[in-house]
């Protein structure tokens, strides 16, 4: 687990958290989440990775102002004590949900797909002790774990040679036939699938080359927004508008298009093997989370029992007495305001530190006057 502020996260650590924690299982339902803008979805990850790098510049400017604090410690520091730690809180329960909802997720899709005369129950519990051993390692495990994740799950972008040769390369032309309410709402939901790089607030004190942080968030932002535009633009050539519309995991029916005499259900296959990028998303969340009850109940002091409340609480809200109206509040609203509220969160802290450094200074020129 980890002890102090010990920088351990090498250049590629931050590169394959970034992108891991990315792409979760948004990669899934991505182009019928940007279905809004029809064939020319495949622009969306292209201007929204152009969004996450300009965002991303305030979020490493205030971890340079604090380069040996997390976000949980930033936050006391400009806002107080006490409003410190209703902030601290509300990033607690963020993790806890966002680790939750992720395996939720998946565990649906498996259900659905591979194991449909199953219960959601072991699964879910037997994904959280795997998400509990590696968070247990602290963040260099789950940074290492993202990198073997990326391997094992990355080269089967090659899987889209299949509908990229049977699909119509004329759909990819860019129409713009539709209004600009279409596009933001392609945007709106296409960004769900882009939170995660601003998660490095939180592991920035663990990096090693703290100065080349940004040049390396952003090439996770990349390598990540590459798969996605990859995807849009099989799905745009290879799905009827009716087809992106209403399909929920375009890319299991992409799946389907796979051809090989060796493999009967392909889909199965790739749904079962996404479970590296699952448990690499849900333990990142889940560290976080552990992070924020050491923040919150012992003053930024190690505790490993704490990944267990945190496991506990998500498997709660997947299993527990809750309402699956609220659940699905919680996932589909709730989480996806808590991620802009992440990114939003470091201007606001940069305005708060600009007011309180001249604040500062001016004091010490009354007192050098006096």
């Amino acid at each position: 687990m980890d002890n102090g502020n010990i920088v351990k996260l090498n250049k590629y650590h931050v590169i394959f958290l970034i992108q891991n924690t990315m792409i979760g299982i948004g990669l899934f339902s991505l182009p019928n989440d940007i279905s809004a803008v029809g064939y020319n979805q495949w622009l969306i990850p292209i201007l929204l990775g152009v969004l996450a790098n300009i965002t991303l510049i305030p979020i490493v400017m205030l971890c340079l102002k604090y380069p040996r604090d997390s976000l949980f410690k930033i936050t006391e520091k400009l806002l107080g004590k006490v409003v410190g730690k209703i902030v601290n809180a509300t990033l607690l329960l963020y993790g806890i949900a966002s680790a939750s909802s992720v395996v939720s997720d998946f565990s649906r899709l498996v259900q659905g797909i591979v194991l449909p005369t199953f219960t959601i129950n072991p699964f879910v519990i037997s994904t959280f002790i795997v998400v509990i051993a590696i968070v247990l390692g602290g963040i260099k495990s789950v940074a290492r774990f993202c990198m073997f994740s990326f391997f094992m799950t990355g080269w089967m972008i090659a899987f889209l040679q299949w509908p990229l040769q049977a699909g119509n390369w004329i759909h990819l032309y860019p129409t713009f036939e539709v209004g600009w309410n279409d596009w933001l709402t392609g945007m709106y939901e296409g960004s769900i699938a882009m939170f995660g790089y601003g998660l490095i607030l939180f592991y920035f004190p663990y990096i090693q080359e703290q100065k080349k942080a940004f040049l390396h968030a952003s090439i996770g932002i990349w390598i990540a927004v590459i798969y996605y535009f990859l995807v849009s633009v099989a799905a745009v050539i290879y799905f009827s508008p009716w087809q992106i519309d209403n399909l929920l995991y375009p890319v299991l029916n992409l799946f389907q298009a796979i051809q090989l005499p060796f493999v009967e259900r392909i889909e199965n296959f790739g749904t079962t093997l996404w479970v590296f990028l699952v448990l690499s998303t849900a333990a990142t969340y889940l560290w976080i989370a552990k992070k924020g009850m050491d923040a919150l109940f012992n003053k930024h002091k190690n505790r490993t029992w704490h990944v267990y409340v945190a496991a506990i609480l998500a498997v709660l809200i997947i299993l527990g007495p809750i309402p699956i109206d609220l659940q699905r509040q919680l996932y589909d609203e709730w989480v996806v305001y808590y991620g802009y509220g992440v990114i939003a969160l470091p201007s606001f802290l940069l305005l708060i530190h600009a007011v309180k450094t001249k604040l500062g200074n001016q004091q010490q020129k009354k007192e050098v006057v006096t």
